[in-house]
Order: structure tokens, then C-alpha cells, then sequence
């Protein structure tokens, strides 16, 4: 499997609200969650949003999992290699993907990348931004 980038995949994008009533659900219910430093936060109970259902059964996933940057001074999780393949739907802001320290996206709301599994890509936060990760396990 190759990168794939499908621009305006699904424009019917979750709203910050959404997203953020998911994230203080999640604390609420001590489910999983990252943060770091300076605004960056992943919630793992992203499936639960019911506009996301429809994206996790078109694409055939389970696993969805909610990123957000309320800052662009975080850095996120750096250069990462992920064990499944990833498919990543931009909701809000814009985001710089760098692969294999080569190959640029520039992500909009409601486009998606697919990246392979132990590829590795790099996620910059060139605004605020929300985006769902997905994977099948």
C-alpha cells in the first residue's frame, strides 16, 4: 500500500464542539487521554461521536481516536512510525504531514490521508486543529 491523499473526502467535518464535548466526556469517564504541554490532546474514545460512525463504517475501521491542538507551539508526538495503517480525516484547521522526511500534504478540512503501517510521517499543527485518527484494530 502507497500513501494515498483524497482531498474533500467527506466535508461534512466535525465541529469543535463536537470534539470537545467528546474530549471532557472522555475525562469525565477516566477513558484515555494524552496530553501534553502548550494545547495538544488525544482523546481514545472518538468512536463514540455519532457523526464519525458514518466515516468509520464507509471506510470499514473501529478504532477512531480525537487530536486536537488548541496551540501550533506543540510539536505533537514528533517523527513516529505507527503498526496499522492510518487514515487520518482533517475536521478543523490545517496541517503539514511530512513523509518519510520527503513528501509534504498540506491537510484541509474534510481531506484524508492514508498512511501505511511503519511509515514515517511527521504531523505539524499549521493552526488550531482538530482531526480523527482511524485504524481497524
Amino acid at each position: 500500500m502507497k500513501i494515498q491523499f483524497i482531498k474533500n473526502y467527506n466535508k461534512n467535518v466535525l465541529t469543535w464542539q463536537e470534539c470537545l464535548n467528546n474530549f471532557n466526556e472522555s475525562v469525565v469517564n477516566n477513558e484515555l487521554v494524552k496530553y501534553k504541554e502548550l494545547g495538544f490532546f488525544v482523546s481514545h474514545s472518538a468512536h463514540k461521536i455519532e457523526k464519525l460512525k458514518i466515516i468509520l463504517k464507509d471506510l470499514n475501521l473501529k478504532i477512531a481516536h480525537l487530536y486536537f491542538n488548541v496551540s501550533i507551539q506543540e510539536n505533537n508526538f514528533g517523527p513516529h512510525k505507527d503498526p496499522d495503517d492510518v487514515y487520518f480525516w482533517q475536521c478543523q484547521g490545517i496541517t503539514q504531514w511530512t513523509i518519510e522526511n520527503k513528501d509534504v500534504y498540506i491537510l484541509e478540512p474534510g481531506d484524508l490521508i492514508i498512511v501505511p503501517k511503519n511509515i514515517l510521517h511527521n504531523v505539524k499543527a499549521l493552526t488550531p486543529r482538530v482531526g480523527i485518527s482511524m485504524s481497524e484494530k
